[in-house]
């Protein structure tokens, strides 16, 4: 009996970790072109368009030229679902009420789950960096949302589970509501 009881102990806590340590690294609030974070924008816009970003990731793997496309998919998806904005769309004309959220990819690493869990230490390591800019039509710079996301670097059964896509799921969370201080 008190095998089994260990074992669970293990288990919940083993779960418990996973959700207290989804990535290392982080994603940042809105900051000002001059490193200033953004509590409450007075501008407001009606619209978003979120871009497909760019990438500067040398590397032939398919999966970061989706991530290219993806990602802002997510974000404009999330910024949808908030029901913030009266449109939110991933292309089209821009006007003066529109917010125009874009970025680049700079560092997406598949890594391997199996070296991430067997040997850990930084071994087989998944990354994802990216920097979201947001503008207004005019290509004025309102701030932007740096990503620096990688596996937990101990290794072991959280740090095996953890990939670009969920990293990029927690980032776009955060710039999703990061674009819902520039709503009406």
């Amino acid at each position: 009996m008190k095998t089994w009881i260990k074992f669970a102990s293990s288990i919940v806590t083993s779960l418990l970790l996973a959700t207290l340590l989804p990535s290392c690294g982080s994603t940042t609030t809105l900051k000002s072109t001059q490193g200033a974070e953004l509590a409450v924008s007075a501008r407001k816009f009606q619209k978003v368009i979120v871009k497909d970003f760019t990438t500067s990731v040398r590397s032939t793997g398919v999966e970061a030229g989706i991530a290219t496309s993806t990602f802002p998919e997510h974000i404009a998806a999330l910024i949808r679902r908030s029901g913030a904005f009266k449109t939110v769309t991933r292309d089209g004309p821009a006007d003066e009420k529109t917010l125009v959220i874009s970025g680049v990819i700079t560092r997406y690493t598949e890594g391997s789950a199996m070296m991430r869990y067997v040997v850990g230490m930084g071994a087989g390591s998944a990354y994802f960096d990216a920097t979201t800019q947001f503008s207004d039509s005019s290509g004025t710079s309102l701030g932007s949302i740096v990503t620096d996301k990688n596996s937990w670097g101990l290794g072991g059964a959280i740090a095996a589970t953890q990939t670009p896509q969920a990293f990029m799921s927690e980032a776009a969370q955060k710039i999703a509501a990061e674009a819902r201080k520039f709503a009406p």
